[in-house]
């Protein structure tokens, strides 16, 4: 009986051993990449953009029901997070915005999802990661599918040019090549960039 009892003992000690080493082998593991939506690349972009002509204007406006825009990568990225400040009545209703990442080469929807967005502040939502590839032209839009009866509802933040189109603008990441609203009227081309933040990991 003693024996068993020691190789019982002997054998929970063993396991407990490979336990502990195995929990130090995940902690020297490196930590998933973040998606840290502080200060994203296309925040930036907008903000140097407003800042480089004081024509531009950060306003809500453009009521249509597709706000879009056009841009390429200089290396390689994963998308982790959607950003977006919701109308109000939508949200109060619950009525999602449909998101769409175009890869415009082939006219393949490479990201759809339908998120509900806050009205008083930015509110990101964490989407399945989507890899986006150097040098391809990609469209990122949001669409409002129920407006509820109200084309007011469908209006958004955008930076307005106020006059001729700046495009291409650019940081060391991210071209903003053309932009687009369109839906129930339009289409309004290069009127200026809405903002629909795009955050990577």
């Amino acid at each position: 009986m003693k024996t068993s009892i020691t190789k019982i003992g002997l054998l929970f000690l063993g396991l407990f051993a490979t336990i502990s080493c195995s929990n130090d082998d995940n902690q020297n593991q490196p930590a998933p990449s973040s998606c840290n939506t502080a200060n994203s690349e296309f925040n930036q972009l907008y903000a140097a953009t407003l800042a480089s002509n004081s024509s531009f204007t950060d306003v809500t406006t453009m009521d249509l029901q597709t706000h879009e825009y056009t841009f390429e990568l200089s290396t390689n990225k994963t998308v982790c997070s959607i950003g977006y400040q919701g109308n109000a009545n939508l949200y109060s209703a619950g009525i999602p915005y449909l998101i769409e990442i175009v890869d415009n080469s082939t006219s393949l929807v490479v990201f759809s999802g339908s998120y509900t967005f806050d009205s008083a502040v930015m509110d990101y939502k964490s989407i399945t990661p989507t890899n986006l590839t150097a040098g391809t032209s990609y469209t990122l839009r949001r669409t409002v599918t129920n407006y509820l009866g109200n084309i007011g509802n469908t209006v958004g933040r955008l930076l307005r040019f106020n006059g001729p189109s700046p495009y291409p603008v650019s940081n060391t990441l991210m071209t903003i090549t053309a932009s687009d609203f369109y839906g129930t009227g339009g289409p309004v081309p290069d009127f200026g960039i809405p903002y629909i933040d795009i955050v990577f990991q």
